[in-house]
């Protein structure tokens, strides 16, 4: 092997290592080096490269986080490293190299690897951030939008009520979000319409992500009754907003308290997605808790009232919120919401880049937290993704003496970007900046370009004629 080659492959390690500090209970280091080789040699051989797996996976996580997140400036970050740690054959700065081995990178490596860092934190942590001493899950769905490409439209088709050339790709996500440390265990991925790509169709692809002992938390899309049989088999409970459709009637039932009862659901008829011998296995009838509070109907696995009263259980349900504000982190904060790569494989991977380093800053937030005791989910995302690329220069330029130092401090100031709160605060939904001057594009890009040129051809013919 080439000895550059080596001393590439050797630098690579001493910076994984400097800057992911392993002396923590929580740390990224110890998640990395146990699995992250078992895993990429599970997939494929990869061959010695300056671009390897990791330094691929690496550079990715770095270009979503960063605000530039084109290509060029990840290839130029890596360029300008090498020349500060003194290579002798410095690797070009064209992108091409790099875009290749984001391209052979498997989309189910990265998915891994983002399962993987979920769930071992999940053994790390301990049961002061958990509601009865149980890890809670949460499920919601949100969509992306991607680069305009016949491959993407193909796949992830546009909205069906926009003209063809003029809207963009949207693709339905689903994710199960641990909300104990706040990473995504789970995700799944399908076009925005037609069969197969409703929220429940795609839970039902991803319930590994549900274990014995988890909470869930979900939406009033959630709550049907084969969805809550299979929790209660699993042994695992749920606390569900009551579907809007469903006729909760409490004097019916076994009473437990005012607007309290255990309901007896009836099983429906078979769904034409399951089978009859998966349809035989469920029961005739399945007991299911409903219970009012403050207006708002829930239903719940919880049928012990004494030991899980019914506030409580409503308190841990407003916890679902914060899957909308870690959503909001990635697709806002992160840039998630218009993804840049042209194919349907690119975009799959691209997604998992995103959970990923979203897993990561988590990851780092609960190491902060779990030093100083403080709750990450009072913990700003935006502020440590900021003291990240920040801190990121030094730790790559610096030794491993004083990345530690540096890492120590920046978890340390991580803890100090609480998030605010603002009882009362009454904001209107109206933005104050003027939008551009620029029309809406309303037809194909082609035939605006098309138009123009007719009109620059009349106006050249106009002047050459006088």
């Amino acid at each position: 092997m080439d000895s550059n080659l080596l001393l590439l492959k050797a630098q690579i390690e001493n910076r994984k290592k400097a800057l992911l500090n392993d002396n923590g209970l929580i740390s990224l280091t110890n998640l990395l080096e146990s699995h992250f080789q078992e895993i990429v040699n599970s997939c494929r051989e990869f061959r010695e490269r300056i671009f390897t797996p990791m330094t691929t996976i690496m550079l990715f996580i770095k270009q979503v986080l960063n605000p530039d997140k084109s290509c060029q400036k990840a290839v130029s970050d890596f360029v300008a490293e090498q020349l500060k740690q003194g290579f002798k054959h410095i690797p070009s700065s064209n992108t091409g190299p790099y875009s290749k081995a984001r391209q052979r990178l498997p989309e189910e490596m990265v998915k891994t690897l983002v399962k993987m860092t979920a769930e071992e934190i999940e053994k790390k942590v301990g049961t002061a951030w958990k509601a009865y001493g149980r890890e809670i899950k949460v499920v919601d769905g949100t969509t992306v939008k991607m680069a305009d490409t016949k491959a993407n439209q193909e796949s992830f088709p546009q909205h069906w009520e926009q003209k063809m050339g003029v809207g963009f790709p949207i693709a339905r996500l689903l994710v199960v979000m641990s909300l104990t440390v706040g990473t995504v265990i789970n995700y799944a991925l399908a076009a925005y319409e037609g069969k197969g790509t409703g929220e429940q169709s795609l839970l039902r692809k991803m319930e590994d992500g549900i274990k014995t002992n988890d909470i869930v938390l979900g939406d009033r899309n959630f709550p049907d009754y084969f969805f809550m049989a299979d929790l209660q088999a699993l042994g695992a409970d749920g606390i569900f907003k009551g579907h809007a459709q469903r006729h909760y009637d409490f004097r019916k039932g076994e009473k437990l308290g005012k607007k309290d009862h255990i309901a007896c659901w009836k099983k429906p008829q078979r769904p034409t997605w399951m089978d009859e011998k998966t349809y035989k296995c469920y029961p005739s009838e399945l007991k299911v808790r409903e219970f009012k509070v403050a207006g708002a109907i829930y239903v719940t696995t919880f049928l012990n009232s004494k030991r899980y009263v019914k506030r409580e259980l409503a308190e841990i349900y407003k916890l679902r919120w914060q899957i909308e504000i870690n959503l909001r982190n990635i697709k806002d904060t992160m840039n998630m919401e218009m993804l840049s790569c042209k194919s349907p494989e690119m975009i799959k991977k691209e997604i998992g880049i995103h959970f990923l380093a979203f897993n990561f800053i988590k990851i780092l937030i609960a190491e902060a937290s779990q030093r100083s005791g403080h709750n990450p989910r009072k913990i700003s995302f935006k502020g440590a993704v900021q003291l990240l690329n920040s801190f990121m220069p030094y730790f790559i330029s610096g030794c491993l003496k004083d990345n530690k130092k540096m890492y120590e401090q920046m978890l340390s100031l991580i803890v100090k970007n609480i998030i605010g709160n603002r009882p009362g605060r009454v904001e209107p939904r109206k933005i104050k900046q003027r939008g551009s001057l620029f029309k809406f594009l309303n037809k194909p890009r082609y035939i605006e370009k098309n138009k123009l040129e007719k009109e620059v051809s009349k106006r050249i013919a106009k002047y050459a004629g006088a």
